[in-house]
């Protein structure tokens, strides 16, 4: 099944203390932020956006480095507002899916993500 994603990434992490904010800190020496990438493209996304604060572009393109088959779309003030943001931005099918994620949640694999696509197949929305 064809789906799109989009990868909410435009918070300022205070929950995570002083520093970056979670999405581009490292674990197990990657940023948080390109697991979920990773993870997504693999699973054959179409397209990917990831949407971040206005400082948090070139942070996106460093962590994303090599990685192809993504882009990038301004945030808003709150969560919705950045979730409506990432959407505007995808160019798919009305009909297609698109899954949204937290950028601060790495440990998103292909799996979930095809049984993800597989439970909408019956699903209203």
């Amino acid at each position: 099944m064809r789906f799109s994603a989009v990868i909410v990434a435009a918070g300022g992490g205070t929950r995570a203390g002083p520093g970056l904010a979670k999405q581009w800190r490292t674990v197990a020496g990657k940023p948080v932020l390109r697991w979920s990438v990773e993870a997504l493209l693999a699973a054959g996304a179409r397209e990917l956006v990831i949407v971040v604060s206005p400082d948090g572009e070139a942070l996106a393109f460093e962590a994303l480095a090599g990685l192809k088959g993504w882009s990038t779309a301004r945030g808003g003030a709150t969560r919705a507002a950045s979730v409506q943001a990432g959407l505007r931005a995808i160019g798919g099918a009305a009909d297609e899916p698109v899954l949204v994620h937290d950028a601060a949640r790495p440990f998103v694999t292909s799996a979930h993500v095809r049984g993800l696509l597989v439970a909408l197949i019956d699903a209203d929305g």
